[in-house]
């Protein structure tokens, strides 16, 4: 049996003390996919872009070998 793709999201940016630890212990259970902004954006849940363009970017937590290329 696979294990569940779990997406991982936050709106305290991706440097976020616990998001870290929360995608660790969430490895044990499946593949992990975290989404989240580069910087703080508390309070901005019911925020809405229209006119902006959206970016992201990857990022690899603690050299995780496991990362997709």
């Amino acid at each position: 049996m696979s294990k569940p793709l779990i997406l991982v999201t936050n709106d305290d940016g991706i440097t976020a003390p616990g998001l870290r630890t929360l995608v660790r212990c969430m490895r044990q259970l499946g593949e992990v996919v975290v989404v989240a902004p580069d910087s703080p954006q508390s309070g901005m849940g019911h925020a809405i872009t229209l006119d902006n363009t959206l970016y992201s970017k990857r990022v690899v937590f603690d050299n995780d070998k496991d990362a997709p290329k």
